[in-house]
């Protein structure tokens, strides 16, 4: 699809783009984007949502943000979705370490408002201080996400001797899954969360993931998970409570289904999504700029600090605010007269672009039309918060203005028309040929007439050497074709062997 593009037109427009775009923002997020883009190049946009991410998640127990009846947090959940080798990770070495420092700041300086539990369960009124880190993601099983129960004996201390000794008793201890917490939930490879090829061990990853990005205002944030093995004190029905309060920042190249997933999936409409299938003479140019630093050393200890330094002071800043409104996260901010005059001119502007659109690509972008127009009013307060240490007048800020929305408003648009850019030329490019149609037809129809075990599964090497016998095609050529539907399938290991079946809905 990436050959589609004037070279000279396209770099031309992009380096425009960028510097208006970069120019709107606020200060200290303009001097972290060009840190940023020196180590990753043209990847602007990502490192000034990167920014945003840790910001919301640093500020997310301060700031309550009303929208009528509901109420959300100042949380970003950001997935950045790019062609592999194009500085994804390369942005991430910059924004991990920064983030990680900024977290260990707040650690340290222990004022941070510990977590009263929510729920109406066993845990309902504890109190658990808040630690800052972050999780990368690798493994998808309820005990590493979630956590569990496990017994360990009931000590006592000997009135005597002074020593411990076992009651006779068995009790419960709680293991915290990985999720829980405050910091950044980070897939690195985000393919493999679940979302775009479905295993067994995945499914409740989604689940938990669509859990977590419920705002923090209520209690529907916390995962829950049924422990039907408890057997302390004969209950058997011991649920598992993580309070997950991360931020998520996702990075995957796009895969081949994405298309489908954004059409029928909710998790990616929940997140700011920024979608580039990066053109062959930018991947050219990259390459090039890292073929220049080759053999060079840079410094990269004074932008970790400077920017840890930054943001420590803004979660300062907004920590002092937050205590001056009596601990209310709902009087942290407030909103300008013109706040909502543009805000609906921002909406306006979106669904016009979104009308100069094919029907099929409307109608897959207007489910996220919603979404994003909740992580516009988020990003416009915090943009209000990060212009804060420009404004001398103490008094004037926190107030988030037109301006503000404006500023998030050059963010939220360039996410909205990379989307709708990729869904219409992917729409555009048919994903397969006439006979690789019929090919796909006859996948299905082999798969329906051969023999299964009791949960559906058949031998997926029995399964190729049939369709390559039915088929009369090289084997080569049936690998090749079954990559391209693999996302219909769900696989899993007996033994040595691999067996797959169909996911469900896919046979039609």
């Amino acid at each position: 699809m990436n050959d589609e593009y004037d070279e000279e037109e396209y770099i031309a427009a992009f380096e425009e783009n960028a510097g208006v775009f970069s120019e709107a923002l606020p200060a200290v997020v303009r001097e972290f984007q060009k840190s940023a883009v020196e180590v990753s190049h043209y990847n602007d946009i990502p490192a000034a949502i990167s920014f945003f991410t840790i910001l919301g998640q640093i500020t997310k127990d301060f700031i309550r943000i009303p929208n009528g009846r509901s109420i959300e947090d100042s949380r970003i959940h950001f997935c950045q979705i790019q062609t592999s080798g194009t500085g994804k990770s390369t942005l991430y070495n910059f924004v991990g370490p920064i983030a990680r420092k900024t977290f260990e700041k707040i650690n340290e300086h222990q004022k941070h408002p510990s977590l009263v539990v929510p729920t109406d369960k066993g845990l309902k009124g504890k109190v658990m201080s808040r630690k800052f880190d972050i999780f990368s993601v690798t493994d998808y099983t309820d005990s590493v996400l979630v956590g569990g129960y496990s017994e360990q004996k009931e000590m006592e201390i000997d009135e005597d001797t002074f020593d411990e000794k076992w009651t006779g008793n068995m009790v419960a201890k709680r293991n915290a899954g990985l999720l829980e917490g405050s910091g950044l939930a980070h897939w690195d490879e985000f393919e493999y969360s679940g979302i775009f090829h479905v295993s067994q061990h995945q499914q409740k990853a989604i689940v938990y993931l669509n859990t977590l990005m419920n705002t923090l205002a209520g209690e529907t944030w916390v995962i829950d998970k049924a422990l039907s093995s408890y057997q302390i004190g004969n209950d058997d029905n011991k649920i598992m409570e993580c309070f997950c309060e991360r931020s998520v920042l996702a990075m995957t190249y796009p895969p081949s289904n994405l298309n489908e997933v954004m059409a029928h999936k909710g998790v990616l409409q929940r997140m700011l999504l920024y979608v580039w299938d990066v053109p062959k003479f930018i991947q050219h140019k990259m390459r090039l700029e890292q073929i220049d630093k080759a053999g060079t050393i840079e410094e990269v200890t004074q932008p970790i600090d400077k920017y840890a330094d930054a943001l420590f002071s803004l979660y300062k800043l907004v920590l002092d605010k937050y205590n001056s409104e009596g601990g209310n996260p709902l009087q942290t901010v407030s909103f300008a007269a013109n706040f909502n005059q543009v805000l609906r001119l921002e909406y306006e502007n979106m669904n016009n672009y979104l009308w100069n659109t094919r029907a099929e690509v409307a109608d897959i972008a207007s489910n996220f039309t919603t979404r994003l127009m909740k992580i516009l009013i988020k990003m416009s307060v915090l943009c209000s918060v990060a212009s804060a240490p420009s404004i001398k007048n103490k008094d004037e800020r926190f107030i988030v203005t037109g301006h503000n929305v404006r500023q998030a408003a050059t963010i939220v648009r360039q996410c909205y028309m990379t989307l709708v850019d990729w869904l219409e030329r992917s729409l555009r490019v048919k994903r397969h040929s006439v006979a690789e149609n019929s090919l796909e037809n006859f996948f299905i129809s082999v798969y329906k007439t051969m023999e299964k075990d009791e949960e559906g599964y058949l031998n997926k090497t029995l399964y190729i050497k049939e369709i390559k016998e039915k088929s009369k095609k090289s084997q080569a050529q049936i690998y090749r074709h079954f990559e391209t539907i693999k996302h219909k399938f769900e696989e899993t290991w007996y033994g040595r062997s691999k067996y797959i079946r169909m996911v469900k809905g896919e046979e039609q």
